[in-house]
């Protein structure tokens, strides 16, 4: 017997040993390779991308941000912090990045000077305290940052899937804010009459899921063309790109468990 098969242990791996071990080697898997990013804190943290996301739902659709420049400030706040925090857990370009924050920071300012007048009792006008355009610029590039980075992950984990869940829910947030685009820009509302902003996010997470319950319709060419193209595009993104994630994930004990077993094989 050889010196160095005496220091060999008998049998297999301790499993512990060999869970550590996979562990370890997803987190190489899902390292970035440049410094740089490698660096960020909020790197692939899609678990509070999604609460971020969830959050800027659940207020887009209780607050009516219509001439209420309160509402105008949490809304674009939180939505703001949303977009930040996405950005850097996507690992997206120094400037891209740079451009989102401008835009943010740029928004929030703006709806803090006009807090100084609505203190006073000065009426505010309703087109001042949208920004709806703005965040568009933002939003439309959002899940595509998002799948980008989905998708470098080589062993698909939890935040995999939750990432592949905020960029699907960020896409009705972001029809949201171009159905208050359209509304804004066109000579005719978007549902015939004015409504409250609450009624986007409403009519996008219905457009979204395909529901149709017809309590909303889109009445104009442009807002039906944007309203359908949002069932389409959901529909197709959730069947395919969530589904091949949530597959992958489901695939990943699988294929772990085989080289355990192999490895416990005499």
């Amino acid at each position: 017997m050889e010196a160095g098969d005496a220091d060999r242990p008998d049998g297999p791996a301790p499993r512990g040993s060999r869970r550590a071990r996979a562990a370890r080697a997803a987190q190489e898997a899902q390292a970035p390779t440049d410094p740089e990013v490698a660096g960020r804190r909020l790197l692939d943290r899609f678990d509070i991308v999604l609460a971020l996301v969830l959050a800027v739902i659940v207020i887009q659709s209780l607050v009516d941000t219509s001439g209420s420049v309160w509402g105008s400030f949490v809304s674009h706040s939180v939505t703001g912090v949303a977009l930040v925090v996405a950005t850097r857990a996507s690992a997206a370009k120094r400037r891209v990045s740079r451009v989102i924050d401008l835009l943010v920071l740029v928004t929030v300012v703006g709806n803090l000077l006009l807090l100084i007048p609505a203190l006073r009792g000065s009426e505010v006008s309703r087109a001042s305290t949208q920004a709806e355009g703005i965040w568009l610029v933002a939003e439309l590039i959002l899940p595509v940052i998002i799948g980008r980075r989905v998708l470098q992950h080589r062993v698909v984990g939890v935040q995999t899937v939750l990432g592949a869940v905020a960029a699907y829910l960020q896409i009705a947030v972001t029809y949201a804010t171009l159905f208050q685009t359209i509304d804004a820009l066109s000579p005719q509302p978007f549902f015939g009459e004015p409504v409250v902003t609450t009624v986007y996010t409403y009519f996008s997470l219905v457009s979204i899921s395909t529901v149709g319950y017809g309590d909303y319709v889109a009445v104009t060419n442009v807002a039906r063309l944007a309203a359908t193209s949002e069932a389409v595009i959901g529909q197709v993104f959730l069947v395919t790109f969530v589904a091949f994630i949530v597959s992958r994930f489901a695939a990943g004990p699988a294929r772990r468990r085989q080289p355990e077993d192999e490895d416990a094989a005499p």
